[in-house]
């Protein structure tokens, strides 16, 4: 399967929502190409955890919900925290999901999982580099998704660090030799997107 038909998720009835970006209702900023993903690396690495970095307002959370036992999800703005647990609040009591309110490095220092979804990039000092060193430190071999990453050969939106060095493969590579040993990774670009068609890289043992 290299696609996912996805769903939008309802936000409470009377709350101001605060329009951020498109596709903010669904998963995955739209990205059923990234969903299929995400469900490829679960069955071929048996993984029944997920942690998030950057919850914003809980659509892709409330989707790892539905396929993992267990999540946890950080987000540091306050505002956009109490709109998703607002959301989760809707879900059935003992749903397996942690919302922390806090730096994501912070969040990692103390939970782990067997897949990590990287998307905390909004914050002038962004903290995509911190998280892996975190990883690295937890001493665990998960799979990995950074998302709005450069994708080479292609026109797919990506992010940059606060120096303007792009999210890609060059930037990472000896966090994740850090992570997963050199030559024990490694990761896999999308062909396609959309929505809003920002590109990802995945990342996965191999040993």
């Amino acid at each position: 399967m290299d696609h996912v038909e996805l769903k939008p998720y309802p936000f409470p009835e009377g709350m101001a929502i605060p329009r951020l970006m498109p596709y903010q209702e669904y998963p995955w900023n739209g990205d059923g190409y990234l969903a299929a993903e995400v469900l490829r690396l679960k069955n071929a690495h048996n993984i029944t955890s997920a942690i998030e970095t950057g919850t914003c307002l809980g659509s892709t959370t409330l989707w790892l919900h539905e396929h993992f036992a267990n999540v946890d999800t950080a987000e540091i703005n306050m505002d956009y925290a109490a709109i998703a647990i607002e959301r989760f609040n809707m879900l059935p009591k003992g749903h397996g999901l942690t919302t922390h309110v806090m730096e994501s490095p912070e969040m990692l220092r103390s939970v782990s999982a067997g897949l990590y979804f990287l998307d905390a990039h909004w914050l002038e000092h962004c903290p995509l580099l911190n998280e892996l060193v975190a990883i690295a430190n937890a001493e665990v071999r998960p799979c990995i998704i950074i998302h709005d990453f450069q994708v080479p050969g292609t026109k797919f939106g990506f992010d940059r660090m606060s120096d303007g060095h792009p999210f890609n493969l060059d930037l990472i590579t000896s966090y994740l030799d850090d992570i997963y040993g050199e030559g024990g990774w490694k990761n896999n670009y999308p062909t396609k997107v959309e929505g809003a068609n920002r590109g990802w890289i995945s990342v996965e043992p191999v040993r």
